[in-house]
Order: structure tokens, then C-alpha cells, then sequence
């Protein structure tokens, strides 16, 4: 995780069949019931971490299989669970939102030559995003086990060395 990314993603390519790499996935999943919990969907599997075993910022992995060009691709995307992913969001929207029409408002003040306040919210937006993306990193970097511990576990499940 040496790449600052929101939701990290990951891509396999393989021989396989689409239904047959769904199969392995649902099979390595009864396997190993007490290290990942997830379900298969059409072509698409949620992998999560034990009741037993989460915290805030446990990550979860959605793939989705599809066939192209005569190899079966799978792909992945890791992220925490969606009612944290909305609440960041949310958070980066509000901040953004604010800073973007209080700096407006600031800049049209300053411009008919007003006291203009609001040129504030800019200075105070980048520090408001700063501190949002430092809470993410930290609780992606809390989650990084959990994390490679989902991608270990889809390796294995279509037999990826590695």
C-alpha cells in the first residue's frame, strides 16, 4: 500500500471460466468460513472479515469476474464498509462545498472592496480535507492486515502463486 489510494483496487487475469473462478471463490468460502465471510452474486463476490474479528476500519473487497478476450478477468476494489465510505463522502463533499462558496463569497467581497471574512474558508477547507484524507489513511493503514489478508485470501481461491 505504498500508493496513497482511496480504494485500492486490484485486477487478475486468468484462464479460467468466469462461472469456474465463482465456483473456487464459493468454495474457498465455506473452506474458510472463520478467516473470510462473503457471498457470490451473479458475477460478483463480497468478501468481508468475521463477526468475530472487525473493527471500524475493517476493509471489505468487492470482485467482480468477467470474461474478455478469451481470459477471465478479475477485479477488486478494497474499501471499508459503505456506511463509513458514505460518511467520508459525505465529509469530503461538505468541505468541499463550503470552501468552494465561502471562498467564492470571500473573492466577491474582496473584489467590490469589502471587508471580505470569507477568504478563510479557503485556508481553513484545505486543512478541513487534509484532516479528512489523514483520518482515512490512518484507518486504511489500521485495516492494512485485514486488507491483505481479503486479497490472500482471493489469491488463493483461484490459485494465484505467490
Amino acid at each position: 500500500m505504498a500508493k496513497l489510494r482511496l480504494r485500492p483496487h486490484c485486477k487478475i487475469q486468468t484462464k479460467l471460466p468466469q462461472e469456474e473462478v465463482l465456483d473456487l471463490i464459493r468454495e474457498k468460502l465455506t473452506e474458510e468460513k472463520d478467516t473470510v465471510n462473503g457471498q457470490v452474486v451473479q458475477a460478483h463476490a463480497f468478501l468481508r472479515i468475521p463477526e468475530k474479528d472487525p473493527h471500524y476500519w475493517s476493509p471489505e473487497l468487492h470482485v467482480w469476474v468477467r470474461e474478455q478476450d478469451g481470459s477471465t478477468i478479475v477485479s477488486g476494489v478494497v474499501g471499508p464498509n459503505p456506511k463509513i465510505w458514505t460518511m467520508f463522502m459525505f465529509f469530503y463533499f461538505v468541505v468541499l462545498g463550503l470552501t468552494f462558496f465561502g471562498g467564492v463569497y470571500g473573492i466577491i467581497q474582496w473584489q467590490l472592496g469589502m471587508d471580505a471574512p470569507f477568504l478563510w474558508s479557503i485556508p481553513a477547507g484545505i486543512v478541513g480535507i487534509l484532516l479528512v484524507f489523514g483520518a482515512a489513511s490512518f484507518g486504511q493503514n489500521k485495516g492494512k492486515d485485514q486488507m491483505l489478508l481479503l486479497r490472500g485470501f482471493l489469491d488463493r481461491a483461484i490459485g494465484v502463486e505467490e
